[in-house]
């Protein structure tokens, strides 16, 4: 499944995020891991990789998108908190 870019989001798309990571390769490799522990809960949601920079230091934002609003992505995390570190985000 290929990563939507971060220019296909709207902002103020309802996302979560999973983690953020140095390289996209372990952005993916975390992905398979997290979309198989979670393949009961995922539905409709589409991997999101998104290259960001702060402080010098380049990482890589593991998102899901798909969710109808910020509620939906909230309610996704309180169902999955015992499987994957979650957090209900706004696209900017």
């Amino acid at each position: 499944m290929a990563a939507p870019s971060s220019t296909l989001i709207a902002p103020g798309s309802a996302l979560v995020q999973f983690g953020a990571y140095d390289s996209q390769a372990v952005a993916e490799q975390e992905w398979k891991r997290i979309s198989s522990d979670l393949s009961s809960f995922l539905g409709g949601q589409k991997r999101v990789i998104q290259k960001a920079q702060s402080g010098g230091r380049t990482f890589y934002r593991l998102r899901a998108a798909g969710f109808k609003d910020i509620a939906d992505a909230r309610r996704f995390c309180s169902a999955v908190t015992t499987k994957a570190e979650c957090y209900p985000v706004i696209a900017k």
